[in-house]
């Protein structure tokens, strides 16, 4: 039975419904967790459909610049690729594409009681935007503690967002991130354009690049190589499936 889960980008086409195209990757993967590759048509407005605190965590990873966020008293300008979580249920939201199409990931989650236990206690501040140069960055034994370039950043920190969380990993070739595994996890990753590395997990290897998206489940030993002529970029989702310990 195959470890790795994966949809390449050409597999994936775009079908336009009054200005936007909706996708869904990695179908019946995962009950808990649905993602969505979408597009926005340039000068098109999308009004996002909101979920309330125990029903659906859902946030939106922005792909390339252009356009802005709308909120009832606040805007944010997508200057390049960012992420963002509404807050909730509590307020309107509307994506405004600029003079080029606006493509991003949307991530939604199931809410468990869990979730509700830790956002009623404690939660990072809502709406969160930000963009990803903004994230703060962080070491692992398995990547610069082990010898390798590669710069890891915290995008949604764990723990404050119920049992989801997100990061960034990127390094240019030769480089790898040494193999691990996360007993509590389930992980996702999405390529970035311009990337090519290749993504290994138990006895399986498959190259990845631009647009690609991987799923793991808990505990399978997985990591990263990437050669002299290739470039490891990516974000990574994750959901701690029990709750983190």
């Amino acid at each position: 039975m195959s470890k790795i889960d994966y949809m390449k980008s050409a597999d994936l086409e775009k079908n336009f419904v009054n200005g936007l195209s909706r996708s869904e990757l990695l179908p019946d993967t995962f009950d808990e967790v649905k993602i969505y590759k979408c597009a926005l048509k340039a000068g098109e407005v999308f009004d996002v459909k909101l979920y309330s605190q125990t029903d659906k965590m859902q946030l939106f990873f922005f792909l390339n610049a252009g356009g802005y966020i709308a909120l009832p008293k606040q805007a944010f300008n997508i200057t390049g690729k960012a992420v963002f979580v509404p807050n909730f249920d509590k307020e309107k939201v509307e994506f405004h594409a600029g003079n080029e199409d606006l493509e991003f990931l949307h991530f939604i989650g199931e809410i468990s009681e869990y979730d509700k236990m830790r956002l009623a206690n404690i939660h990072i501040v809502l709406p969160r935007f930000r963009l990803l140069d903004d994230a703060w960055e962080y070491t692992e034994g398995f990547t610069g503690d082990a010898g390798s370039n590669v710069k890891s950043h915290m995008v949604i920190e764990h723990r404050f967002l119920g049992r989801y969380s997100m990061g960034w990993n990127c390094g240019k070739g030769p480089t790898f991130i040494g193999e691990h595994k996360h007993p509590d996890l389930e992980q996702w990753y999405y390529i970035f354009q311009g990337s090519e590395f290749t993504y290994f997990a138990g006895d399986e290897e498959i190259r990845v690049e631009g647009g690609d998206i991987t799923h793991i489940g808990m505990d399978v030993p997985h990591g990263s190589k990437a050669n002299e002529d290739q470039y490891l970029n990516y974000i990574w989702f994750e959901l701690a499936t029990d709750g983190y310990k």
